[in-house]
This record gives C-alpha cells, sequence and structure tokens, in this order.
C-alpha cells in the first residue's frame, strides 16, 4: 500500500466526521487515534467518495483495500491532531480558512435556498439597462489647429506614422496641437458614442467614419480651428433581449445575495459574541518602528488577503 495515497487534507477528514469521542447512535467504532474515533460510518462515507464507479465499489469490497481506506483516515486523524498539538490550528490563515468554510457553508447554502426568482431577474434587466445595451463606441486622438493649411501638414504626417507607435503619435500631437487643453491630454478623447457632446459634432461623426484603427481624418473645421483624429479604438455596440442577460443576471444577484447573508452571519454572531475592549491599553499601543529595508514614508507591500466575511471573486462585468 503507498500511504501517500491517504494523505486527506484536514478538511476533508473533518467532513468526514472523525469524532472526539464514541457516537452514541450505535454506530460500530473501527479504530481509535488519541481522543478521537473513526467508526463505521467514516469508512462508508470515504468508500463512497472514493467508488464513484461499479467497478472501485467492487474494488473496496475486499477487506484488504478496506484496511488501506481506513488506514489512510487513521493516519490523516493522526496528523491533524499533530498539527493541532503544535499549534497549527492557531495559524491566521487556518483560522481565515475555517472562517471562510463556515460562512460558505452556513451563510451560501441559505441564499442558494432562496433562489433567484424570475421577477427580481426582470427588475434587474430593467433598472441596469446600460449592463445590456451599448451604442457603437470609438476613441480619438485629436490634433486641434487654427489653419487649414497646417491641419493638412499635420494630418499628412500623422498617416506617415509607423502603425501603432503610440509614442510617436503623443510627440506629434505634443509639437502641433495649438489647443492647450487637448494637447495636455495628449490629444486622446476618452471613449465616445454618436451622443457624445463634450465635442464638436463633425469631429465625431468624422471619428465614427473611420474604418480602421489609426486611420487618420481629413481636417475638420471647428470653432477652435481644423482638428484632424486618429482612430485609436472601436467598439462595437450590442444589445441584450432579458432571455439572453437571464444567466447572467441570476449569477450577479446569486453573488449579492451570498454577501448579504454573509454580512448578516458576520453581524450576529459579532453581537451574541462577548467582546471586552481595554481602551487604556488600546490608547497606550505604538506601531513598533520599521524593519530594515522599510520606510516610514512607505510602508512594506503586502496582500492583506481577505478579511473574515470577505467575497468571492465578483462575477465579470457583462458584456457582449
Amino acid at each position: 500500500m503507498r500511504a501517500s495515497h491517504f494523505c486527506l487534507p484536514v478538511t476533508l477528514t473533518l467532513a468526514l466526521g472523525c469524532h472526539n469521542q464514541s457516537p452514541g447512535d450505535g454506530t460500530p467504532v473501527l479504530a481509535r487515534v488519541g481522543d478521537s474515533v473513526v467508526t463505521a460510518r467514516d469508512l462508508e462515507a470515504r468508500v463512497a467518495f472514493l467508488g464513484h464507479s461499479k467497478y472501485l465499489l467492487d474494488h473496496y469490497s475486499k477487506l484488504e483495500k478496506r484496511k488501506e481506506v481506513l488506514d489512510g483516515l487513521i493516519q490523516a486523524e493522526a496528523l491533524y491532531q499533530e498539527a493541532r498539538r503544535l499549534g497549527y490550528d492557531r495559524d491566521p490563515a487556518v483560522k481565515q480558512t475555517v472562517v471562510n468554510r463556515m460562512l460558505q457553508a452556513e451563510a451560501d447554502s441559505r441564499a442558494n435556498a432562496q433562489g433567484i426568482s424570475d421577477a427580481e431577474v426582470e427588475q434587474y434587466y430593467k433598472t441596469h439597462p446600460s449592463e445590456f445595451s451599448r451604442l457603437d463606441q470609438v476613441r480619438l486622438t485629436q490634433i486641434v489647429v487654427k489653419d487649414r493649411s497646417k491641419a493638412l501638414k499635420v494630418a499628412a504626417e500623422a498617416r506617415a506614422l509607423p502603425k501603432g507607435n503610440n509614442e510617436a503619435l503623443r510627440v506629434l500631437v505634443a509639437s502641433s496641437s495649438e489647443d492647450e487643453a487637448s494637447r495636455a491630454r495628449g490629444g486622446d478623447t476618452g471613449i465616445l458614442d454618436r451622443n457624445t457632446s463634450t465635442l464638436p459634432k463633425a469631429v465625431v461623426e468624422a471619428g465614427f467614419a473611420l474604418a480602421q484603427v489609426r486611420d487618420v481624418s481629413d481636417p475638420i473645421k471647428t470653432e477652435r480651428g481644423y482638428a484632424v483624429v486618429v482612430l485609436t479604438q472601436k467598439q462595437p455596440g450590442f444589445s441584450k433581449t432579458l432571455a439572453e442577460a437571464k444567466m447572467d443576471i441570476q449569477s450577479r444577484l446569486t453573488y449579492e445575495h451570498r454577501q448579504q447573508g454573509r454580512n448578516a452571519l458576520t453581524a450576529e454572531i459579532r453581537r451574541k459574541t462577548k467582546v471586552e475592549i481595554d481602551e487604556a491599553q488600546l490608547a497606550k499601543f505604538t506601531l513598533p518602528p520599521p524593519g530594515p529595508g522599510q520606510s516610514a514614508a512607505s510602508p512594506e507591500k503586502r496582500s492583506p488577503g481577505p478579511g473574515p466575511g470577505a467575497p468571492p471573486s465578483a462575477p465579470p462585468t457583462q458584456g457582449p
């Protein structure tokens, strides 16, 4: 037997239900491991987990194979008890894992049981129209000059730039644009749709008329002179029906329900837990000086990890 096959994770060992004492329901005790016992029910659950086909169930029906599975349970429980004796169960990361499993089991299961009604889905669809439809969009770089002759020269220079050379385009804007406000932004207009009113209508329409990214317009007459625009990004619009958006909405609402459940459970546990804070000691507390290689002005960057009740990753933003 290769024992490494049965080095079970602590979480799985706990799920199998090893007991700190003999169960009171008459379940036969197969082994005692320190202050815990492994019962026939534990072995049955483990074999059922391993034997997910008729062939494997027949395989584990042999006494020798059942002994191997039992030995794996014993080994896992012994390792778990030693880990606790050495204090690994008090490690902050282990505590956080236990907290997250509790929240998942207690709060998430309640949210899943509630389900998401069709009425909730329809209400979300109606109140978040921008998530399920969008007009065509473009992004432009504009160069604004006073007279047409210079605009023609700028347009020719823009067309001569290597495709995709953003730095060269920025240099051209900086050296040629006579509009201080747009030059300070490198000529970037941000994302636009046809309803945009922050730029002259003629400039917006000229941008949408360009077919390919890096295409350059002819000079466009505006109140401030002549604008030459370069297409830097193009995004087609989209529109989803309620039926097409339903699964995305259900996923988002389920996530929100879980978050609400976790927050409610966290608040409930905090309310019923006796907490005493020594305000005097807290007032005396001071942070230690920075260690070697750490700056007082720039503390060491480290990922704090999720706190109790921290959510799973949010579902992706809906798109086309």
